[in-house]
């Protein structure tokens, strides 16, 4: 990543960045859960490149159940107003990283106003998702 940008290359920096965060939880047996951890790792990558200063979010309980994990998603998707981790991933054109895309990637296990609300959100800033 940091190559990439002494080149001026976004585009590789971006791919880069994306695979970065791909790494993160893969050992995690729940696909969801460790999607999530991708999720995580891009808000930290993009916060971390704006201060210039390596940023981590405070980490969850060890146990946080799959449960808990829907329901904070659900939660940021229904809200009227775009989250702040949203928007950073927005300007880092990222937001298929977004909660709301984990959404509509795992749109047979959330409620469908929920996923409808995450729709909208990604529609709002002209993103599609593929059908996973």
């Amino acid at each position: 990543m940091e190559n990439a940008r002494k080149m001026k290359r976004e585009d590789v920096y971006r791919d880069a960045f994306r695979q970065l965060c791909r790494t993160d939880g893969r050992e995690m047996e729940d696909p969801l859960e460790s999607d999530y951890a991708g999720v995580r790792r891009a808000l930290e990558e993009a916060l971390a490149d704006e201060t210039g200063k390596p940023k981590r979010l405070n980490r969850p309980p060890a146990k946080v159940t799959r449960t808990s994990l829907m329901k904070t998603l659900a939660e940021l998707a229904l809200k009227k107003t775009p989250s702040i981790a949203f928007l950073k991933l927005a300007e880092y054109e990222m937001v298929e990283l977004s909660g709301e895309a984990l959404i509509v990637k795992y749109k047979d296990e959330f409620a469908p106003d929920v996923v409808t609300a995450a729709e909208q959100r990604l529609a709002e800033f002209n993103v599609a998702m593929a059908d996973a």
